[in-house]
């Protein structure tokens, strides 16, 4: 690793939660968490359940992977060095909740 990339990522946090109230992500645009088991922990203050949709910049958000955000639950997400994913709100049906964005975790 370079020194200019230890230097971005040493001030990094070693977590960052993503609160999802009335169908919106808050923060909304880019978490960024430290490469060192950085975690990225969705908070659903909501009454339903969500799929939340992680897919790689660059590509389709079809292509990506669905992950659960229960209702009045948490889903955590795993950030290694270089992980970078685009994600999106969806009701469980696959429909587009949130709209918006671009929303993102990376490190």
């Amino acid at each position: 690793m370079s020194a200019a990339k230890d230097a971005k990522t040493e001030g990094l946090p070693k977590s960052a939660t993503i609160t999802v109230e009335a169908g919106r992500p808050c923060p909304e645009g880019w978490v960024e968490v430290s490469p060192d088991d950085g975690q990225v922990i969705f908070e659903n203050k909501d009454r339903s359940d969500y799929r939340l949709r992680f897919w790689k910049p660059g590509s389709e958000p079809k292509s990506g992977i669905d992950i659960l955000l229960p209702a009045g639950g948490n889903t955590t997400v795993l950030i290694k060095l270089y992980d970078e994913f685009l994600y999106g709100l969806l009701n469980r049906t696959g429909d587009i909740v949130a709209a918006g964005g671009p929303n993102g975790v990376r490190n």
